[in-house]
């Protein structure tokens, strides 16, 4: 028996190939956008590198001061003194055996937490008149006269630092050649690598800068069995190897 369709089947078998022609039209077209977007985008970017081709360009390391070249200063002035440069210290470091004594130093003041108080190479500094006497203008302390600075860089650290700002060190630890040939004293503490001479950072007049400096050794330094001793100027002195003051 032959089975015949209804119209009413021809009609549905019409209107779903009909939505299946409309699907497939629809992805195409969703499909030739998106390659024409992918497209545009890759010749944008072609065009881009033709005018601007991207390459790679190796970076330029920055310069390392040479300490021989003369240009490179191993003398400043720091507010009317002479200081020996942080370059002048490397060129320093270059002779004998200092470089490694020097770095055992560090690694001391590092595990006694006193490293970055000021800058190490700044406790070398013998003095302001080096060139006058003909003295070095750094000297690294024998290994026994470590430890007596670890205090006074606290008292910086912990209290001078904080009233009046950073410091920039001018005389650190000093031979007893130099100490004599400058006019230190006999019993000077720097010849122990206990004391510093410093001057701000900031600007301070004297009047301004003798009432917090002394304020602090009436506060602390008996404790700290702390020397203050105030120059001319601005200038000052301070370490813990005996309590007082001048």
């Amino acid at each position: 028996m032959d089975i015949k369709e209804t119209p009413d089947h021809e009609f549905i078998d019409i209107h779903i190939e009909r939505r299946r022609v409309i699907w497939i039209i629809a992805l195409v077209l969703v499909f030739s956008l998106v390659l024409i977007v992918l497209t545009v985008e890759k010749v944008r970017e072609l065009a881009e590198r033709i005018v601007s081709p991207v390459e790679y360009i190796e970076p330029v390391p920055e310069p390392v001061p040479d300490v021989l070249d003369p240009d490179v200063p191993l003398i400043y002035k720091i507010k009317g003194y002479t200081a020996a440069t942080a370059i002048a210290f490397e060129k320093f470091l270059d002779e004998d055996d200092h470089r490694a004594h020097f770095e055992k130093l560090e690694h001391f003041l590092e595990i006694n937490e006193v490293a970055e108080v000021v800058p190490p190479y700044e406790l070398m500094r013998q003095g302001t008149d080096w060139q006058k006497i003909g003295e070095p203008p750094f000297a690294i302390p024998p290994e026994e006269n470590w430890e007596t600075m670890v205090d006074t860089l606290k008292v910086l650290r912990d209290y001078i630092i904080p009233a009046i700002g950073p410091v920039h060190v001018l005389s650190g630890w000093r031979t007893s050649s130099y100490n004599a040939k400058a006019g230190g004293a006999r019993t000077s503490k720097h010849m122990h690598f206990c004391g510093l001479d410093m001057i701000p950072e900031d600007e301070y007049t004297r009047k301004q800068l003798l009432p917090k400096l002394r304020r602090i050794h009436r506060k602390v330094g008996r404790k700290w069995n702390m020397g203050l001793g105030i120059y001319s100027g601005i200038r000052f002195h301070v370490d813990t190897c005996g309590y007082r003051r001048w």
